[in-house]
């Protein structure tokens, strides 16, 4: 019973956390533009999309080196780009880019479609 109740728990946190995201998600596009920097930001790469999410980050995605789903989140990102592959983006809306002076939403996820 108790094992149950920390699990429910943690499960509670956890959608309570998910609720306070303020994530969008971009429709289904290709990647146009994916671009590094060595040393701005520490590593920041963006891209922009081909089809365009036109309200809250209509300029693209960013990604900071010191995420911890930097390396997975890139490397899904060079290979849809490579491939001209289907992605969705989903950006954190409140974080954008400082590095420009567009809509860049910092990537929260990226999955295939």
């Amino acid at each position: 019973m108790r094992l149950l109740l920390v699990l429910l728990a943690g499960f509670v946190s956890m959608s309570a956390n998910a609720v306070n995201m303020n994530f969008v998600g971009s429709g289904v596009s290709t990647i146009k533009v994916l671009h590094s920097y060595s040393e701005y930001g520490g590593g920041d790469v963006y891209f922009t999309l081909a089809e365009p999410e036109t309200t809250a980050c209509p300029n693209g995605y960013w990604l900071r080196k010191t995420d911890p789903g930097f390396e997975a989140n890139l490397s899904m990102a060079i290979a849809a780009y490579h491939a001209k592959s289907s992605i969705e983006a989903y950006g954190l809306a409140d974080e954008l880019w400082s590095g420009s002076e567009g809509k860049y939403c910092r990537l929260y996820a990226i999955s295939y479609r």
